[in-house]
């Protein structure tokens, strides 16, 4: 018997439904059995509980120390496992660590293409402490997916969640990313059905730079790296979106300047608003102001939020990748960046390079952001431009 005709056997003992679905399951402990990889019978539940105690002490040790969630620990946990054999990596969609073990899947992915039969399982650490499991099938070029959740109640590890599909789409692109999808008919609101995992191993050095320099930022509500612009030209920048963005990093705070439904409009003092753009970019206070709505008189900084009709607020939002660095004769440094977008199957949706000037105590300075052009360029759907006062005004 195949192990997903197996699986689906099981599926229907345990809840007594006529296969997996969306919604979330309490699923009944089955009887225990021993963790045995090669055993076509095995219990998927009772194993995952069972390699869930493998890394137990970490898991505790971090509950105890409030550090659950961070990325040290999942580091961790997934080390953990890939000492007993197992591929590892951190959330899905969000491949901030190299996967233990990515051979396991790369002959998986070599058995898909050739239409052979064959089977892996790899385990996605998420922040709580717990773990997705995806075990994958390939029959004739076919994939299946189980898809089980297990997370940490009262220190005991529970599986609490079950799905079962065909992949709709599968996709291996020649840098290394794994992207599968569970068809969704149009209209679908739930949670999303795509999965984009990184294979191949980055450069931890990459991996470094990434978090320090790009990643703060990001793509979401901001069009500072998808645009080109320079130092000596900072025309296409929205240094109303980036003050939003820096505020926390410059004073260690949340922003008080709270968005609402309509947009709201603040008047930032000269010296609060200059100091969060003054502290990531070299501009002086004219052209900032030049750029900007600045009240000369009462010396403030006119800045409206983001409201209902420009919130930019998609929750499917590209992730960077430096994917190398060049330290230049300056000082300087240039990442080359390759934007991910797991929801349409992209591991470049487009590349580009920022240059950065590293400063004293950790502090930095943006310098530059150039799109690398290519044919296979995709346009930045997400992005929603802010709007302007007089469109803002006819809302």
């Amino acid at each position: 018997m195949r192990r997903r005709e197996l699986l689906t056997v099981l599926i229907l003992i345990l809840f007594g439904i006529s296969g997996c679905s969306r919604s979330s399951q309490n699923i009944q402990p089955a009887e225990a059995s021993e963790i045995n990889a090669t055993t076509l019978e095995q219990n998927i539940d009772e194993e995952s509980k069972k390699i869930a105690m493998l890394y137990q002490d970490i898991y505790e040790k971090a509950v105890n120390e409030n550090k659950l969630g961070s990325l040290g620990v999942v580091q961790n946990i997934a080390n953990r496992l890939g000492e007993y054999g197992y591929a590892a990596i951190d959330t899905e969609n969000q491949n901030q660590i190299n996967m233990l073990h990515p051979e396991l899947i790369e002959q998986f992915i070599k058995k898909v293409e050739d239409k052979q039969e064959g089977e892996a399982t790899f385990f996605s650490i998420i922040e709580s402490g717990g773990f997705i499991r995806f075990d994958l099938e390939t029959s004739e070029g076919k994939v299946y997916v189980t898809r089980s959740v297990l997370n940490w109640e009262d220190g005991i590890p529970i599986v609490s969640y079950k799905d079962c599909y065909e992949a709709y789409d599968w996709v291996y692109s020649e840098n290394g990313y794994l992207f599968f999808e569970e068809y969704f008919p149009p209209g679908y609101d739930g949670a999303p059905g795509y999965t984009a995992v990184r294979v191949k191993s980055l450069d931890e050095k990459c991996r470094e730079l990434n978090r320090q320099y790009i990643l703060p930022i990001g793509y979401g509500s901001n069009n500072m790296f998808i645009l080109n612009w320079s130092e000596d030209n900072f025309d296409t920048l929205n240094f109303y979106d980036l003050f939003d963005i820096l505020y926390p990093y410059v004073y260690k705070n949340p922003t008080p300047y709270v968005k609402s439904l309509e947009g709201e409009i603040y008047h930032v003092p000269k010296d609060e608003f200059e100091k969060v753009i003054q502290s990531y970019f070299e501009i002086d206070s004219d052209a900032l102001q030049a750029k900007t709505r600045y009240l000369k008189q009462n010396q403030v900084y006119e800045y409206r939020t983001r409201g209902f009709y420009d919130c930019a607020c998609t929750p499917n939002i590209p992730y960077p990748e430096v994917i190398s660095y060049q330290e230049n004769e300056d000082g300087t440094i240039k990442l080359t960046v390759n934007v991910v977008w797991p929801e349409e199957h992209l591991a470049e949706a487009f590349c580009h390079e920022v240059v950065i000037r590293p400063l004293e105590d950790g502090k930095l300075q943006y310098v530059s952001n150039r799109v690398i052009q290519s044919e296979k360029n995709v346009e930045p759907t997400w992005y929603t431009e802010k709007f302007t006062d007089e469109e803002w005004e006819e809302q």
